[in-house]
């Protein structure tokens, strides 16, 4: 059952509730009311009728002062007057109030209002005496107690049916932004995250819709965070396709076709029968497959580096890769980091901002000075720094944000953001700034230890 109907549901339940203990009251209150007003009535009467009959003595005829007294009672409401002789033969009574609207039989039986009666004896002038019996009737007193109870009823009814219309029209109202939630969540759950809830409402609901529409902002972000980065995954799958096929072909392929140009020669020597010239084509056959396959461990080293070598190793030869192309390049290595204390996943992760770092400064910044250091910043974190002299950027917004320059190197910049959300995701942080003396840039990154990445993990499971 939909929130909304059970609410409706619980306070129409207690509306009814209240609605029969009101009608419960009521009726207990009436029918005390009737017992009262009826033994009032017969009290007063009781009364009357000795005070008659003590007159009595001093009349003449008493007969006829004794019907006098019992026609005192006509119009009476609540008792009736009846005078009887000796053998309770009735010589005269009393007529009541004719009630102006009947009563339910239901409403007579659940209000009572029993009969009570009063026997006064009459003394007679001949001996023989009779008596006046003066008898409660609830009749009248009935019909009253009707039509206020009805009236009562049907108020505390009206107050019941317009307070559920009010509470149906109220609880509709604040639960709507409750059902537009809902539907913003139904589109978050089919990839939509730019829906936004309208913050309307109870103030709880308010509050509520101010923290989904943030989560939805944070969802976007994210999103388009792990857009850009698979995007640059490829273009990084793209750029090292590249490289592994210039190096296969400036490489590997002249040392192949050195090989093969040299069977060839021994084919051709065999024929001649020069046999002594053999030996030396197949000492460079030699030699080209063993630089072929140092070629290829060096494919598979910069391919998967860390996991086999170490990260020092991997640096390095990043380092003895760049130097060969770039040999007027200075690089300077500062590592000093206990590998035993970062995973697998950490130092992968350093690598690839040093990788990132310097493949940036060499192919847009135009260093002669690369300084790459990695260090401990406390116990529980690592600091990366990859510091060149290039040509920089025209200006570096707070916070380490790039902004738009007039220099080349923004052209990478999507590279970079690539890198920030890669250390991101190791609960790690990355700048931008200025290089020393104001030339060049510097990649400064914190990354946390294995400890201190396992309690923010924990933290986050919390």
């Amino acid at each position: 059952m939909p929130l909304r109907l059970r609410l409706i549901a619980s306070i129409g339940l207690v509306l009814l509730l209240s609605l029969a203990c009101g009608s419960v009251l009521v009726g207990l209150h009436e029918a005390n009311s009737v017992e009262t007003e009826l033994r009032a009535a017969l009290e007063v009467g009781a009364n009357m009728i000795r005070n008659g009959i003590e007159e009595l003595a001093h009349v003449d005829d008493r007969p006829g002062a004794s019907r006098h007294l019992v026609a005192t009672f006509n119009g009476n409401r609540h008792v009736r007057a009846t005078l009887i002789d000796a053998r309770d033969q009735r010589l005269a009574a009393s007529a009541l109030f004719v009630p102006a609207q009947p009563v339910p039989v239901w409403f007579r039986g659940l209000i009572g209002g029993d009969s009570h009666a009063l026997r006064f004896p009459v003394p007679a002038a001949d001996g023989a005496d009779g008596a006046i019996v003066l008898q409660t009737d609830p009749a009248n007193e009935l019909g009253e107690v009707w039509a206020e109870s009805r009236d009562a009823v049907l108020v505390l009814a009206g107050f019941a049916a317009s307070s559920a219309l009010l509470i149906c029209a109220v609880v509709g109202r604040a639960l709507q932004p409750l059902e537009n939630l809902a539907n913003a969540f139904d589109r978050i759950g089919e990839g939509d995250y730019h829906g936004r809830a309208r913050e309307q409402g109870p103030p709880e609901l308010i509050r509520l819709a101010r923290g989904f529409n943030a989560m939805t902002r944070r969802l976007a972000a994210a999103a388009a965070r792990n857009r850009r980065l698979n995007e640059r995954l490829l273009t990084l799958q793209a750029e090292e396709r590249a490289d592994l096929a210039r190096d296969l072909h400036d490489e590997i392929g002249p040392l192949l076709f050195a090989v093969d140009m040299t069977a060839a020669t021994i084919e051709q020597v065999a024929r001649r029968g020069q046999e002594s010239d053999i030996p030396a084509h197949v000492r460079s056959i030699q030699d080209a497959i063993g630089r072929i396959q140092r070629h290829v461990r060096g494919l598979l080293g910069r391919l998967r580096p860390i996991p086999t070598i170490g990260l020092e190793t991997a640096i390095r030869r990043l380092v003895a890769f760049w130097h060969s192309r770039c040999p007027d390049i200075t690089f300077v290595i500062g590592l000093a980091v206990d590998e035993e204390r970062i995973g697998d996943d950490l130092r992968e992760t350093i690598y690839r901002v040093v990788q990132e770092g310097m493949s940036n400064a060499i192919r847009h910044g135009k260093p002669a000075r690369i300084e790459v250091t990695i260090e401990h910043a406390g116990t529980d974190g690592i600091r990366v720094q990859v510091v060149d002299d290039g040509t920089g950027m025209t200006r570096v917004a707070q916070g380490g944000e790039m902004v738009d320059g007039a220099v080349a190197r923004d052209a990478n910049r999507l590279g970079l953001i690539g890198m920030r959300e890669r250390v991101m995701a190791m609960a790690g942080s990355l700048s931008i700034q200025r290089g020393r003396d104001g030339k060049g840039l510097a990649l400064v990154g914190w990354l946390p230890c294995v400890a201190s990445l396992e309690a923010h993990d924990q933290e986050g499971v919390r």
